[in-house]
């Protein structure tokens, strides 16, 4: 019986492991480009979001609390929290910045004193507003959402 002296050992070669892990290199890039590009584009809209359902939050509690309600916005901070007047009681706040809850660039409440007061019936003070709508604008690179609400806190939430 003769014996097979052929080296038989199975394998890859330097050359194709490094082909493989340069092209998976290349992908992830490719990958984490996208999602950093996703992730910018949607952090304004999701801010937005947030603020309409803060505004419907605002409102509830003055009317369930029966006192009045007030929405303070920070924009060089770029937070704002949503406070009671009377017991001074923090209901939520939110940090909108590089190290917030929500990455932006900018944040900005359009009305004289960047503060939002609903009344004990649930009523916004708008005074301050260019009309009967209030608005605040939430930038993300170069995506921005604008929520228009009403003294009911009824809001819209619109693509700038």
């Amino acid at each position: 019986m003769a014996m097979d002296t052929r080296d038989t050992r199975d394998g890859f070669t330097i050359l194709e492991l490094i082909v493989v892990l340069t092209l998976s290199a290349v992908m992830l890039s490719i990958v984490a480009i996208s999602f950093t590009a996703y992730m910018t584009r949607t952090s304004a809209h999701r801010a937005a979001q947030v603020f309409a359902r803060d505004l419907v939050l605002a409102r509830s509690t003055a009317m369930r609390g029966r006192e009045t309600v007030v929405i303070r916005f920070y924009e060089a901070s770029r937070w704002y929290e949503i406070a009671t007047v009377d017991s001074g009681k923090e209901v939520v706040r939110r940090r909108l910045g590089v190290n917030g809850d929500i990455e932006l660039s900018g944040v900005t409440l359009d009305l004289a004193g960047d503060t939002v007061f609903f009344d004990s019936r649930g009523m916004a003070d708008l005074t301050g507003a260019m009309g009967p709508l209030g608005s605040a604008t939430f930038s993300s690179g170069s995506v921005t959402y604008e929520v228009s609400f009403n003294s009911m806190g009824a809001s819209r939430i619109e693509r700038k």
